[in-house]
């Protein structure tokens, strides 16, 4: 960024969902009409928290996480879902002044766990959450199995 850039970030409304789908289809995106829909979804969703990072008026960047109570200890835990840079802008900073504000607003709410998941191969986003504090390590194991077209739920 030049030093005339000025980044923002903000919480993700409404208006910003064209500019969030942007971002995915400049990094990698499958279905738009489907994130459209998701995205929608889920800025009405509780307890679940959208931000963008804005750069001369333009979204560049996105993170969001959810925040839920723990079964297991009196606190809420929050997971951060994804953070996506838009491939012209990263390697800048946004990425991480996204998590910082993650980290920050966590803090505020009082989550004593915050956690992450990223491909095991994703050194640059390895080295991303580490710089951050996300240091412990778990296994998150995934099943997957080719998607069957079903009727659209509102979740």
């Amino acid at each position: 960024m030049k030093p005339t850039d000025e980044l923002v970030i903000r919480e993700a409304v409404s208006r910003d969902i064209e500019g969030i789908i942007e971002v995915f289809k400049a990094v990698r995106l499958q279905d738009e009409s489907w994130a459209r829909s998701a995205v929608q979804r889920l800025l009405a969703t509780p307890n679940y928290i959208m931000f963008v990072a804005e750069l001369d008026g333009m979204i560049v960047g996105y993170i969001d996480y959810y925040v839920l109570p723990s079964i297991w200890e009196k606190w809420n835990e929050a997971t951060i879902n994804y953070l996506f840079i838009h491939k012209d802008y990263q390697r800048r900073g946004i990425g991480s002044k996204l998590l910082e504000e993650v980290v920050r607003q966590a803090d505020k709410e009082g989550i004593v766990e915050l956690h992450v998941a990223t491909e095991k191969g994703n050194e640059q986003a390895i080295r991303l959450y580490k710089k951050h504090g996300f240091l412990k390590e778990h296994v998150l194991l995934e099943r997957v199995r080719e998607p069957v077209p079903q009727p659209s739920k509102n979740y």
